[in-house]
């Protein structure tokens, strides 16, 4: 049987992780080792006695940072890891999700990505004129579009191939850590590292959503104040991920970005209670940067 070690990196949310550990020791076949990387203000070591059915390894990283943490853990792997699931603090496991995983790891060897379905995972219908006019989605999803903007990722039915994958809920072949990190420039809430991870793994391997393999996310909402501050980190990140991969037209970036814009200034004004105006705001603030020539500065925030 394959060797899964599970990396979670996690902030001052105990509840969340006790939620998650409970749903890890509840699998069919549970992970062999789960690696804590702690980069809350006060560790939370304490949680894993509850859990005595588990094999831990605990690391503190100070200051936090979610990138930073997932590079630390993969540090500190066992060596004897086949494969390394990346697990946000937020999921909840299905009991039969690392096993499934397992007998598609054997169906599909060359396979050196794979991601769990988000049985809640909010998505748009896969047919809307707006969104492709500005190329911010396209087929079943999980693909990259000509923009560089990351199509959503539906649930599934069926094994489906990818171009990126969420990396809360993601295992990788351990092998591909010796060629590829995670790009720590990502700080603060690690806005689009996924993206920028999963796309350059897949341009010379295979990566797929194992559709048996399944989970549910409960995300924290993005604070009100916080949306200006998202609003312009989106767009930064994604023109800092197109000039890293430098093949995406620039023209077709610029506008989709506009239809995000639109969007958001849309919805602020016609739904005031969803604040949507205040990222409608950030977004100018992003179109600013990249204007300045300094779109590629950290400028992260904290959820």
């Amino acid at each position: 049987m394959t060797f899964f070690t599970n990396i979670i990196c996690t902030k001052d949310r105990p509840g969340d992780l006790s939620k998650l550990l409970n749903s890890l020791q509840k699998q069919v076949k549970k992970p062999d080792c789960v690696l804590i990387v702690d980069g809350s203000d006060s560790p939370i070591e304490y949680l894993l006695k509850d859990f005595p059915e588990l094999n831990f390894k605990y690391l503190s990283v100070r200051p936090p940072g979610l990138t930073k943490q997932r590079n630390a853990g993969l540090m500190a792997l066992p060596t004897e890891s086949e494969w390394v699931g990346f697990l946000d603090d937020d999921l909840v496991l299905e009991p039969e999700a690392i096993l499934n995983l397992d007998l598609c790891i054997q169906k599909n060897p060359e396979v050196r990505g794979i991601g769990l379905v988000i049985n809640n995972q909010p998505v748009f219908k896969r047919e809307n004129i707006l969104r492709n006019i500005f190329f911010t989605d396209a087929g079943a999803g999980g693909v990259v579009t000509r923009s560089g903007f990351a199509a959503c990722i539906r649930p599934v039915k069926k094994d489906l191939d990818v171009e990126w994958l969420y990396g809360g809920a993601t295992f990788w072949k351990k092998e591909i850590f010796s060629e590829y990190l995670f790009d720590e420039w990502y700080s603060g809430v690690g806005y689009l590292d996924d993206v920028d991870f999963s796309y350059r793994v897949s341009r010379k391997h295979r990566l797929m959503l194992c559709a048996s393999a399944k989970c549910f996310h409960y995300p924290h909402p993005v604070k009100k104040e916080k949306l200006y501050a998202l609003g312009t980190w989106h767009l930064v990140a994604w023109w800092y991920f197109i000039g890293k991969h430098n093949s995406f037209n620039r023209f077709f970036v610029l506008w989709s970005m506009m239809g995000i814009f639109f969007s958001n200034l849309m919805f602020g004004v016609l739904y005031p209670s969803t604040n949507r105006f205040k990222a409608a705001l950030g977004n100018l603030n992003a179109f600013r940067l990249i204007l300045l020539g300094r779109a590629s500065r950290q400028i992260g925030f904290q959820k």
